[in-house]
Parts: structure tokens; sequence; C-alpha cells
């Protein structure tokens, strides 16, 4: 069971990207933040003693949100579509999530306002590995003679963009549903199709 103290600190980040989303970093204040997550301002003060540490916290979600599926293993007995899916599938199941999206889109709008909030972005994201650990995974592929990739960390980028432009963008640009089953299944199918197709090694 949650203790009081957690519960609290998740209704004031939940507030604070309320409120980011709807006035910005700069204008957002931090009695607009107490109130919205129902707590008094000393509490709030308590646990982050500015709008930027909160910020901070939010980045650090995003990017514990991305390495659930940042390490990801290749496996000699597994088929390369069989493994491509389910990374695809892990990848689909985080761009569709409401708070993935709804943080994304704070972390975005506050990176393009603020160059320092920009480099925050980076220097947060630098320890991951490559596209979520597809480039590693792909390396390990080619390593493996299963996979024939020039340049992995473009193809990682690939396979990734064609799974946002259908599951992702249009939620966070246009502020649409989230796609439902079919076409999320038809997103990671094509995108497997199009990988193994370009990539894997045809064995006569």
């Amino acid at each position: 069971m949650a203790k009081v103290a957690e519960i609290k600190q998740e209704n004031i980040i939940c507030a604070a990207i309320d409120i980011f989303t709807e006035k910005g970093l700069d204008q957002a204040s931090m009695e607009a933040i107490s109130k919205k997550a129902e707590v008094s301002k000393r509490t709030l003060y308590k646990y982050y003693p500015t709008k930027e540490s909160l910020f901070e916290v939010i980045v650090e979600r995003l990017v514990s949100n991305v390495k659930v599926i940042s390490s990801i293993a290749f496996e000699q007995n597994v088929s390369v579509r069989d493994q491509l899916t389910s990374l695809a599938r892990k990848e689909v199941d985080l761009l569709c999530s409401p708070c993935f999206v709804a943080v994304a889109r704070v972390v975005m709008s506050e990176c393009i306002r603020s160059k320092p909030l920009a480099d925050l972005m980076v220097e947060k994201f630098q320890p991951l590995d490559g596209c979520r650990g597809l480039t590693r995974w792909i390396n390990d592929g080619v390593e493996a003679g299963k996979l024939n990739v020039e340049h992995p960390d473009i193809a990682s980028e690939q396979f990734i963009a064609a799974l946002k432009s259908i599951v992702f963008w249009p939620q966070l640009m246009a502020h649409i549903p989230p796609a439902d089953s079919a076409t999320c299944q038809a997103a990671i199918q094509t995108a497997v199709d199009q990988f193994i197709a370009a990539y894997e090694v045809k064995i006569n």
C-alpha cells in the first residue's frame, strides 16, 4: 500500500504535468500546482523547491519509462521476426500510454522554448543505448550472422520512426485518441516486414 507521502508526490507530479501543459513552465505557478494537487504550498516546497526541480522529475519519469525497453538481448534461438515483433509491441504499448504522451508533450514543448532544458534532456537520455537498445540488438544480430546492416543506428531510428508515425505523433501533435488495437497491430506488422525485407540474412 502506497504511503501518504508517495501519494502526495504523485499528485504533485500529475498536477505539474497538467499545469505545464496548459500554461508552459514560464507561466505556471507553484500556487496553481499546489491547488491542482490539493496540497499546501508548504508541502509542495518540501518536496520540490522550484518549478525547475519539478520539471526535472518529469524528465526523469520520461527517461525511466524509456529504460523499461532499453536493454534488449539478441537471442540466437528465436527468430528475428519474433524478437522484433515482441520489441515493437513493447514500444507501441509505451507510445500509446496516455501518461507517457502527456509527459512527452510537456517535455518537448519546454525543450523547444528553452535551450538549457533541451540540454537537460540530452544529458538525461545520453545513457540510454541508441534507440532504446535496438542499435545494440542489431549489432548483436549482425555478429550472429542473422542480420546484414551497414548502419545499425540509422536502421534502429527508421524502425522506431515507422511505429511513431502511426501510434505516437498523431496523439502528441493532434491530441487524437490512442490508436486502436487493429491499427497498432498493422503498424507493428508493417515495420517488422520492412525491417526483415531490408536487413535479415536470407538462408537458402
